[in-house]
């Protein structure tokens, strides 16, 4: 039991669960009619809890792939590159702005991560950026970082904001 990935992924979820359960408690509930600012994280958390407590179950009972299978032929090296990658990112990601570190990222992961020809990445890491971005920008109206390096280049500032 102690040995099966599921029961320890299930007691982290079910941890995850009742913590969220709990700050949806704390944040007010509210009722069904008028729900506080708490009533979904509640019961999300408690959906989470009934889902966690599930695998939990089915790996106390011994079912599902040893801890240490999950590990078995992982590529480590890809799993350092898309953390640093994403490091960089935040790191980043004020400076330069939503679109280009995103642009930046997808093309990164595409070419050195799990390689895709350029006639693919590019249009897809295009797409993707410009499309995240004006879904969250011009439709949610989401405030998305636009870049102070935008401040520093003529007839271009405008977009800075």
């Amino acid at each position: 039991m102690l040995r099966r990935a599921e029961f320890w992924g299930g007691l982290f979820w079910l941890g995850v669960g009742v913590f969220v359960t709990w700050q949806g408690w704390l944040l007010e509930l509210g009722t069904l009619h008028e729900p506080g600012s708490g009533f979904v994280f509640f019961w999300l958390g408690l959906f989470m809890c009934a889902l966690s407590l599930s695998i939990t179950v089915a790996g106390a009972r011994g079912e599902g792939p040893l801890l240490a299978d999950l590990w078995r032929g992982a590529r480590w090296r890809n799993v350092v590159m898309v953390i640093a990658a994403l490091i960089v990112f935040g790191i980043l990601f004020q400076k330069l702005g939503f679109v280009l570190c995103s642009l930046a990222l997808l093309l990164f992961l595409m070419t050195f991560v799990d390689p895709v020809a350029p006639k693919l990445s590019i249009p897809i890491a295009l797409g993707a950026s410009v499309g995240v971005w004006y879904v969250l920008e011009k439709v949610l109206l989401v405030q998305l970082p636009k870049g102070s390096w935008l401040e520093d280049v003529p007839y271009l500032s405008w977009l800075a904001g």
